[in-house]
């Protein structure tokens, strides 16, 4: 399963590979050495297919814990910061990439 998630991450990162027909997906994936079954189900983009075939499960839950109202009021300032940093330094880092 791995090697299928980290093809789809190449495709996905890969503007080549993104604009690839049907066929020439097709032929892509003959050199990737992942089962015929699989090979299909992404040239098909069939996810349902894929998901079976992978034995990955497609009900997926996300949660998030959120804080008890007891906390101290005082504790947000900091918080803000940080937030505020963290958008400075990806700002950086995405003009550093440039």
């Amino acid at each position: 399963m791995s090697n299928v998630v980290v093809l789809l991450e190449n495709i996905g990162r890969n503007s080549r590979l993104k604009g690839l027909s049907g066929q020439q997906l097709a032929d892509a994936l003959s050199l990737s050495g992942l089962a015929p079954s699989v090979q299909a189900a992404l040239v098909e983009q069939r996810s349902k297919h894929l998901e079976k075939l992978l034995g990955a499960s497609s009900n997926v839950c996300c949660l998030v814990h959120a804080p008890q109202d007891n906390e101290p009021e005082q504790e947000d300032e900091p918080q803000k910061d940080k937030s505020a940093q963290l958008v400075q330094w990806s700002e950086r880092r995405a003009a550093g990439a440039r």
